[in-house]
């Protein structure tokens, strides 16, 4: 970068001028505009240097104290910035894409008439929402709308993926799913998320519905907020996860709230009487007497060529067609007496379960939900479940568990991975500068500068209005191995000022005039160079925009910081070490 603005603009100005002089000709009026400029700006960074930059490295040096304690203070703010929630901390942004979907799924059983009729209707709303913006656009405004797809018995979006929760190609009567595509993001100046909102709000709440997801992110790791609950009984975790579902209606800006507890077919219930126990009836033995009266027992198998027929022995068809005739079963005893089912049981209709999912021998439920980041994070409702909701809950029902999975479990997961990594890199980063200066406690001064650029991405999301998300997070390792360059660059100086001769203070100073037009340009060069991509707006560059930001305000605000702190380092060092090799010092100490 700074070989680059010197070949183009400060060596053509000297060779020109060089020229001209020589040969006695007339300057060229651009190329004297030119040199005018560059005379300016050298006045300006000449004036700089000995003025305001030579006082601030000579107060650097004299007030070291003061300097180190007010860089310690601005991480702490910076960090609080982030942990008291002024900046958002989202493990991955919601990129939206060009589609906005909605996907719908009824009871089992609905009719695929039913599930038609209700995804005509939400596709309705849509268009009447889509209108509704296209009127307030200028009347040259492409259409927002480039295509409709309107699909029952499948969710074409999800169902080819390896983690869609459905086999591709099942075809489902009472799924379906609505997907618009927009215009491109660059020609529309509406974005995609508002439509969605818009949509959302429009629809409602439809009756008979089970589950309703509206999308427009273009990637997922599933649910932000994905709860796996257990508990020792059946009715008392269905309780629990009731209670803990309504704690997350009251979230403003929390949506699509659903579990996978999926009702199956109708079907009889059976439930033992406190009589049965001392008659030495137990569960097991009324389902197997009630599934050989109802389904039969297996009483010959004849073979028949290839095929084996089974012969099966059960109640005839007069004495099983009514939930009356089960109070008249006999059942059999543990002493051989027969008596009534309705004396050791009792019979009604319900709904059972069409599956049950299970981790480590235990029946779990999931609850999940979306988060609209504009007005509540992710990390804030969990925060609030596991402070408030969830010990509440397992106060009140013994044995409940609760953890928290899908996109936090890869949140974990990822961040425990990129902080292994991270020291890994500081470690080497330090063995490297360590062995070439020859020294242990340089590397520190030099490395020092790797926090300030974390306050510079961190103060760089806040200009940009964006949330730190794990993009930002590898930008931010990205820029620890660019801002150790400019203190590299002052710490050699300093070195060699020292061999000559020097005093620290005086090096510190010399040093930090001498190396403040290459630091400083290596970092405006950096800056500008990512600035094209912090103000794209196209969709393949929404991905890059934090690692950007995070590189580019990092920098730059490290770069300010260096010509400071680093200074003020140094004079510490030298102080200590000066204090170290007082002979008092050391005699007291081996006292």
């Amino acid at each position: 970068g700074i070989s680059l603005v010197e070949s183009l603009y400060i060596l053509p100005a000297h060779l020109s001028h060089f020229r001209a002089t020589r040969n006695g000709e007339r300057k060229n009026p651009v190329t004297a505009q030119i040199e005018r400029i560059q005379a300016a700006v050298a006045r300006a960074v000449e004036w700089n240097i000995n003025g305001p930059l030579d006082k601030i490295l000579r107060f650097a040096t004299r007030h070291y104290g003061l300097v180190i304690v007010s860089a310690i203070s601005a991480i702490l703010l910076s960090v609080g910035l982030v942990a008291g929630g002024f900046i958002k901390f989202t493990f991955f942004p919601d990129i939206a894409g060009e589609n906005v979907i909605a996907r719908l799924e009824m009871p089992s059983g609905t009719p695929t008439e039913q599930t038609a009729s209700v995804a005509a209707f939400i596709e309705k709303k849509g268009r009447e929402v889509f209108a509704r913006m296209q009127e307030d656009l200028p009347e040259d405004h492409p259409p927002l709308i480039k295509h409709v797809l309107s699909v029952v018995g499948t969710h074409p979006s999800i169902s080819n993926t390896p983690v869609g929760p459905r086999t591709p190609g099942l075809i489902e009567g009472h799924i379906a799913e609505v997907n618009f595509e927009l215009l491109a993001s660059e020609e529309r100046d509406i974005p995609t998320e508002d439509f969605e909102e818009a949509w959302r709000e429009a629809v409602g709440t439809i009756p008979g519905v089970k589950t309703l997801e509206f999308q427009s992110a273009i990637m997922s790791f599933g649910k932000p907020i994905q709860i796996e609950m257990s508990a020792p009984e059946a009715e008392m975790l269905d309780r629990a996860v009731d209670e803990v579902r309504a704690s997350l209606r009251e979230f403003a800006g929390v949506s699509d709230i659903e579990d996978d507890r999926e009702a199956g077919k109708r079907e009889v219930k059976l439930e033992l009487k406190p009589r049965a126990r001392s008659l030495g009836v137990t569960l097991e033995d009324l389902a197997h007497q009630v599934r050989a009266a109802y389904y039969g027992n297996e009483a010959l198998r004849i073979q028949r060529g290839r095929d084996d027929i089974r012969v099966m022995v059960r109640l005839p068809r007069d004495e099983r067609d009514a939930l009356a005739d089960m109070d008249d079963l006999r059942i059999r005893t543990s002493q051989g007496a027969q008596i009534p089912l309705s004396e050791v049981a009792s019979a009604k209709f319900g709904f059972g379960l069409s599956s049950i999912n299970r981790r480590d021998r235990r029946r779990v439920v999931t609850l999940t939900a979306n988060v609209n980041e504009e007005i509540v994070t992710a990390t804030d409702v969990i925060g609030a479940l596991q402070e408030n909701v969830l010990p509440a809950v397992a106060s009140e029902y013994p044995g409940f568990q609760a953890s928290f999975e899908g996109e936090q479990r890869e949140q974990a997961d990822a961040l425990a991975a990129l902080r292994t990594g991270f020291l890994i890199a500081l470690f080497v980063i330090y063995a490297l500068l360590a062995i070439p200066f020859r020294s242990y406690t340089q590397p520190f001064i030099i490395m020092a500068a790797i926090p300030f650029g974390v306050i510079g991405a961190i103060i760089g999301h806040l200009v940009m209005g964006m949330n730190v998300g794990i993009l930002s997070l590898f930008g931010i390792i990205g820029l620890s191995g660019v801002v150790v360059n400019d203190s590299l660059v002052l710490i050699d100086y300093i070195n060699r000022e020292k061999e000559a001769g020097a005093s620290t203070s005086e090096a510190v100073v010399s040093a930090g005039k001498a190396r403040f037009r290459p630091i400083l340009l290596t970092s405006l060069t950096t800056f500008l160079g990512v600035l094209p991509l912090m103000l794209e707006r196209s969709l393949q560059a929404q991905f890059l925009i934090p690692i950007a930001v995070s590189l580019g305000f990092g920098i730059l605000f490290a770069t300010l910081i260096i010509l400071i702190l680093v200074p003020s380092l140094v004079v510490l060092e030298d102080r200590v070490r000066s204090i170290l090799r007082r002979p008092n010092y050391v005699a007291s100490n081996i006292k």
